[in-house]
């Protein structure tokens, strides 16, 4: 399914493929939660229909076999950690050899930032030189991971950000209940990741959040308290955290330097996050500690 908001992106693409000058390697760039990886499969099967035309036409061989998930010429890879180089070799073992379906053969690498550095030069070759009727489409949330020779031999393709009109459409579809103006000013440029937020946060809202927020000023609720609460998702957290003192800058209610030294704090700790082994509640309880410091 294709999002609206890749509606117009999409129709270029199939009229460059219809005219013969579509790039056989397209990199992907975009944010989480915009649907990166819905749309290079939306692609990939625009490549391998039989009958396509504006859409694939869901009808033929290659659609059918697409639904099944059992298309030979269509390869995918993936990993929730690192792609290593036997991922990349046995991906290229497979389009060396002729389309079984006798029409294209396309690749999708998804998280392709994820590439070891072993893996990305045994791509390179392909991408040089790719077997005829080979397409190879890779995602990755940031240029800035992927190897210079990797992005040199592909075209990039920058996902703008979904509008606040495409968002609220299509999440009426998607959720039924109300969506509070600041989760929309967080993340309705990637509506995949504000339903993810809605769905899984039910019940608690970013007013219950500044809520607590307030109680911790105040002295009637203290950090660890509220870093409990929070320390399965410390990223959601300390932008919800950003979210509120940009709020509070706008009220003029405290002071400014205070505001930037815990947004700075904020930040800091948003580079950690990821790290294996962090100590969640600790990181969180460090920043929250600082909240405080605010009405000083």
């Amino acid at each position: 399914m294709t999002y609206p908001w890749f509606d117009t992106l999409f129709s270029q693409l199939v009229a460059r493929y219809q005219g013969r000058r579509l790039h056989h390697a397209l990199l992907l760039l975009g944010p989480q939660g915009l649907g990166k990886t819905d749309l290079a499969k939306d692609i990939g099967a625009y490549l391998l229909c039989q009958r396509a035309e504006k859409k694939r036409c869901g009808q033929c061989q290659a659609c059918q076999l697409l639904e099944a998930g059992s298309h030979p010429d269509l390869h995918q890879i993936q990993s929730e950690k690192q792609i290593g180089v036997d991922d990349i070799r046995s991906a290229i073992e497979k389009l060396s050899g002729k389309s079984q379906l006798g029409g294209a053969k396309v690749l999708i690498i998804h998280q392709a930032d994820s590439m070891t550095e072993s893996a990305a030069n045994a791509l390179l070759k392909t991408l040089e030189e790719p077997t005829a009727h080979t397409y190879m489409l890779l995602t990755a949330s940031s240029a800035e991971r992927l190897l210079p020779t990797i992005k040199s031999r592909c075209e990039k393709l920058l996902l703008a950000g979904a509008s606040p009109q495409q968002s609220q459409q299509w999440l009426a579809g998607q959720y039924d209940g109300p969506i509070e103006p600041e989760l929309m000013t967080l993340y309705g440029a990637t509506p995949l990741t504000l339903l993810n937020v809605l769905q899984d946060e039910v019940g608690l809202s970013f007013s219950d959040f500044s809520q607590s927020l307030q109680q911790l000023l105040e002295g009637q609720l203290d950090a660890l308290a509220v870093a409990q609460q929070w320390q399965e998702n410390p990223a959601r957290l300390l932008s919800w955290l950003q979210l509120w003192l940009k709020n509070v800058v706008q009220q003029g209610d405290y002071a400014q330097e205070a505001i930037w030294t815990l947004h700075a704090k904020c930040l800091a700790a948003s580079r950690q996050t990821s790290n294996p082994g962090l100590n969640k509640l600790l990181l969180l309880s460090n920043v929250l500690g600082n909240v405080r410091s605010l009405r000083s």
